[in-house]
């Protein structure tokens, strides 16, 4: 593992972002799988195949992962992509936690891909990622339309939004259980 974390910005333009979104208004379903003592936000999710048309996240990931990350991932599996809105009227946020799956599964998360499609100014909910001993603002993810990809082990978390709504997407790619 070279990076603890790859971007990229203006990875989707605005209207690619309304787009998105407006799929998400049409199509989405609740997402089930919430850590409601950690997160003050709400989720829903959609097949992912409902936005590949607009852009494919999941071929970026598999470039990032072989250039930055080298992880054994299942590839081409469209999954659900996650859209999280945190809202300043509940002050939306997401503690400290890991990505990850049940021991159960035959399979675990191994990438998380955010992407902000945020389209309002908001204040807050800033990105902090745990690298090494010390938490780090990633700032790149505070701009709507860049995209950040980062190893789903490591600690992660989203500060109180206090002004207006952040949105974020997010793609979770999986792979074999870590040997």
């Amino acid at each position: 593992m070279k990076f603890t974390y790859y971007y990229i910005q203006d990875y989707l333009n605005k209207q690619e972002i309304k787009k998105i979104n407006a799929i998400f208004k049409k199509k989405a379903i609740e997402f089930k799988k919430q850590a409601p003592t950690l997160k003050t936000s709400t989720a829903v999710q959609m097949p992912y195949k409902e936005i590949q048309k607009i852009k494919d996240i999941n071929l970026t990931v598999i470039n990032i992962n072989r250039s930055t990350f080298g992880f054994d991932l299942y590839e081409n599996i469209n999954d659900y992509i996650i859209q999280n809105t945190y809202s300043a009227k509940y002050r939306g946020q997401y503690k400290w936690h890991q990505d990850g799956e049940p021991y159960s599964q035959n399979y675990t998360l191994k990438l998380t891909t955010l992407i902000n499609l945020s389209e309002e100014k908001y204040s807050g909910g800033e990105f902090f990622i745990h690298e090494g001993a010390n938490p780090h603002h990633v700032k790149v993810l505070d701009k709507p339309g860049n995209l950040l990809c980062f190893p789903s082990f490591l600690l992660h978390k989203v500060t109180p939004v206090t002004q207006g709504t952040r949105i974020t997407g997010t793609v979770f790619t999986s792979g074999r259980w870590w040997k």
